[in-house]
């Protein structure tokens, strides 16, 4: 779809919806003080060129580690040719901010553009990324900015079981593991400013050290 009919949509669904608002009360809410769930967010031209940079395949399953208000995937699914698009979000918070936005998506956007759409799906899931299976995944965004070090060990644990040749794009952590060949990485604009963005391919083979 048109850049500039996804961020008219875009800015249509998400004008009143204050994810920073959000993530603040769901972790008052629940006492989480841990920095791992410090808020940010993808803005649809800067998001577009990262992904991009990525080279998705029409017929791909992308994921958003984190998904928060579902801009991300929102965006994905608009942007690209992706099959599914998936965010996981642990606030409830978030997840149900994202899940009416996703409402008013079905109700009054798509029959509008259903035909540029075609079959590609959205879906959200509320949960921990730790315990949910996402190996089918073949493109990953994750805004792993402020994941802290335990974080982002399990983290990387739980990808090691993705398919070989799946694309993972962590924000201003690379990944550490031998099974991920880390090939580029580029400066893009968020919502809170400036930050890498690191992209890494899944080897078919582990590279022992």
């Amino acid at each position: 779809m048109e850049r500039e009919k996804v961020k008219e949509i875009f800015h249509t669904l998400y004008d009143n919806v204050n994810g920073r608002s959000l993530s603040l009360e769901g972790r008052e809410k629940n006492q989480y003080t841990s920095k791992s769930f410090v808020y940010g967010e993808v803005v649809p031209d800067s998001f577009y060129e990262m992904v991009s940079e990525g080279g998705p395949i029409p017929g791909q399953i992308f994921y958003d580690l984190g998904s928060g208000t579902g801009k991300a995937v929102m965006l994905a699914h608009l942007m690209f040719d992706f099959k599914v698009a998936r965010g996981i979000e642990y606030l409830e918070t978030l997840y149900g901010a994202s899940a009416e936005v996703l409402k008013r998506y079905e109700n009054d956007i798509y029959p509008t553009i259903a035909p540029e759409i075609g079959d590609k799906q959205i879906q959200l899931i509320h949960g921990s990324f730790l315990d949910i299976d996402f190996s089918d995944a073949d493109f990953i965004f994750m805004n792993s900015t402020c994941f802290q070090d335990d974080l982002m060990e399990a983290l990387e644990e739980k990808l090691e079981k993705i398919r070989p040749h799946a694309t993972v794009i962590s924000l201003s952590k690379s990944l550490k593991p031998t099974s991920f060949h880390q090939y580029k990485h580029k400066m893009f604009e968020f919502s809170w400013g400036q930050a890498t963005a690191f992209y890494h391919k899944k080897r078919l083979w582990k590279v022992f050290m």
